[in-house]
């Protein structure tokens, strides 16, 4: 899948303008997809972080817009998720993502509204309530990498 079809991919799975299994031309493309927005997911996180920390000077508007792409690329990877043949290959989801899947959706939903509220919340400017939506938002994400993925 080229650059622009995995963007295109990604636009219409968000949107719901397309089902999952119709947007990769393999498992594998599912695959890379979903890593590729994790690693989107992971890159915003970690800016908003590190102005949460102090590491990073805070500019409330590029956490608001970090915030808003976070809660965007939270609904990106999971229809990745539904590729036949995806949990075979280079990746590092574990066999639970599909033997207990009501619980990984249940918790990939809880990462998406997590998301969402803090794109909301952010956009107040209230530090407290950022950092505990931010803190939320990260413990629904680490909930899912303990119980879902290899490290």
């Amino acid at each position: 899948m080229t650059r622009s079809s995995m963007l295109l991919a990604a636009l219409l799975t968000a949107t719901g303008s397309v089902a999952a299994e119709g947007a990769f031309n393999s498992a594998d493309d599912a695959i890379q997809y979903r890593q590729h927005a994790f690693q989107l997911i992971k890159e915003n996180f970690g800016d908003m972080h590190a102005m949460l920390k102090g590491k990073k000077a805070m500019d409330s508007d590029a956490f608001q817009r970090r915030a808003k792409h976070l809660a965007l690329l939270a609904n990106i990877p999971f229809e990745a998720f539904k590729v036949a043949g995806s949990n075979q290959g280079d990746t590092e989801a574990l066999a639970s993502v599909w033997s207990d899947n009501a619980k990984f959706n249940r918790i990939a939903k809880e990462f998406q509204q997590a998301s969402s509220e803090l794109a909301r919340v952010s956009a107040g400017g209230d530090v407290d309530a950022i950092g505990q939506a931010f803190g939320t938002t990260g413990k629904s994400c680490k909930g899912c990498h303990d119980q879902f993925k290899r490290d």
